[in-house]
């Protein structure tokens, strides 16, 4: 019989290390009448300075024994890959079960146990939700922030109706939060919703008048559904917040150009053009070779 417990809460998250060990200690003790030799002691040290994980091993006496093993990474800064440093690991024998306990803080707790005993099975499961039970129990805060950072990763890979599924749940613990209503609203621009998009842009600017992300995202979804007007009024808002942001240029000049205002669309688009990165990526490339070619259809 196998048992797999997954709880990856911020508090899951928070767990010291050390409670692996005593917590292995104590089922051993209780469910197996089995001490655990002193010289499996943990010696990891708990202000957690680095993102760790803290594994505490059971084997079959046929496998490996009893093995205990702390480590963390330390990302160097000239080198892609973490270095894995051992803190402990050591092993020691038993043979009625296999069982895993993971404490991390990228990944929470996990426990693993396989056994034949039935009994033995449901006393460590019981153990375990009796001790770290209430790992589950989250703040609305650690809900909300959750909810944020899966947010944030849904508009970067421009899953949209993701993105408006989770900003609803967020918008409904803070509706007046900045971030919450600013990416539902790109959710809702990148599912082509551009009038709900509008509504959550329009809490994005209140919540914080100074966003000129907020103001150009704005502009954009006025700009979709064809009021030129709004859209330059947001743009614009954008421009006197931040100047040399060659997109925000790239749309005035858009804007204008559509207004039949060609002198202003050509400033614009030699600004794009002026304040865009000299080395940037395709994207960036493919607005400065737009508005070159704008601007020679337009005369310039």
């Amino acid at each position: 019989m196998k048992e797999k417990i997954v709880i990856n809460t911020m508090i899951a998250r928070n767990v010291y290390s050390t409670e692996s060990l005593e917590f292995i200690k104590k089922i051993l003790t209780k469910c197996c009448n089995y001490k655990i030799p002193e010289k499996a002691r943990e010696i990891h040290k708990q202000n957690k300075p680095f993102d760790y994980t803290d594994e505490f091993r059971v084997y079959g006496t046929q496998e490996q024994g009893v093995r205990y093993h702390s480590y963390y990474k330390l990302h160097d800064k000239e080198k892609s890959v973490p270095l894995i440093y051992t803190v402990s690991n050591e092993a020691f024998g038993f043979d009625k079960l296999w069982l895993k306990f993971t404490i991390s803080s990228q990944d929470g707790l996990i426990l693993e146990i396989e056994t034949k005993d039935k009994k033995l099975l449901k006393e460590i499961t019981t153990h375990f939700e009796k001790e770290f039970g209430y790992c589950r129990k989250q703040s609305e805060d650690e809900v909300f922030d959750e909810l944020i950072d899966e947010l944030r990763a849904a508009v970067l890979e421009e899953d949209g109706k993701k993105g408006v599924k989770l900003g609803s749940k967020a918008t409904k613990i803070y509706p007046d939060d900045f971030w919450a209503r600013f990416y539902l609203g790109c959710s809702y621009a990148i599912s082509n919703q551009h009038k709900e998009a509008i509504k959550e842009f329009l809490v994005s600017v209140k919540s914080d008048p100074l966003s000129a992300d907020a103001y150009y995202n704005l502009g954009k979804s006025y700009l979709e559904l064809g009021k030129l007007k709004k859209a330059e009024e947001a743009m614009q808002k954008a421009y006197e917040l931040a100047k040399k942001i060659h997109t925000i240029s790239y749309y005035l000049a858009v804007i204008s150009e559509k207004k039949g205002m060609v002198d202003e669309a050509k400033k614009y688009y030699k600004k794009a053009i002026d304040t865009a990165p000299k080395k940037g990526s395709t994207l960036i490339k493919n607005y400065i070779k737009d508005a070159e070619k704008r601007l020679k259809e337009l005369g310039e």
